[in-house]
């Protein structure tokens, strides 16, 4: 009896509790902040400012970014190294890239370390450019179909990334 009651009284004390039952696994304190272009079309180069908003007081910044897909990086981007930031502090890189395809993907990476240093990445993608009316149409759901083998499928529409 004494068990079904501390069972019960546990549950209850769990149940009133503020926390959360689920911990997400946490990211680098750190906002990745970017504006782009509109309009970017394929064989365009542009500079894009990238900033990082340190959230919390953190011993270690190291930021970079590269090419991923549909882009070069042509200058920027490179390791950079920050140091003894406060909670709000604001650094930031430079980059300029030329747009190879009509979407192209930049990376972007911030890793962070705390005075007990722990560490701890985010990372980002800087999209640039826009999918054509062509490429959105190729994408689109064309219903039932069938395959080779006669057997029936039924295509979902894409969306451009």
């Amino acid at each position: 009896m004494n068990r079904i009651l501390i069972l019960i009284l546990s549950s209850l004390v769990a149940a009133c509790s503020n926390s959360p039952a689920v911990h997400a696994k946490p990211s680098a304190p750190v906002e990745i902040e970017y504006s782009v272009p509109k309009n970017v079309e394929a064989g365009s180069e542009v500079t894009t400012v990238i900033r990082f908003v340190a959230k919390s007081n953190l011993q270690n910044l190291s930021v970079s970014a590269s090419s991923y897909s549909g882009l070069e990086l042509i200058s920027g981007g490179s390791l950079a190294e920050f140091t003894d930031l406060q909670g709000g502090d604001i650094r930031e890189i430079e980059v300029k890239i030329s747009l190879l395809d009509e979407v192209g993907y930049l990376s972007v990476f911030a890793t962070t370390t705390n005075a007990l240093g722990n560490v701890r990445t985010k990372s980002i993608a800087v999209r640039y450019g826009k999918a054509s009316d062509a490429t959105i149409n190729k994408m689109q759901s064309k219903g039932l179909v069938k395959d080779s083998k006669g057997q029936k499928l039924i295509l979902m529409p894409g969306e451009a990334r």
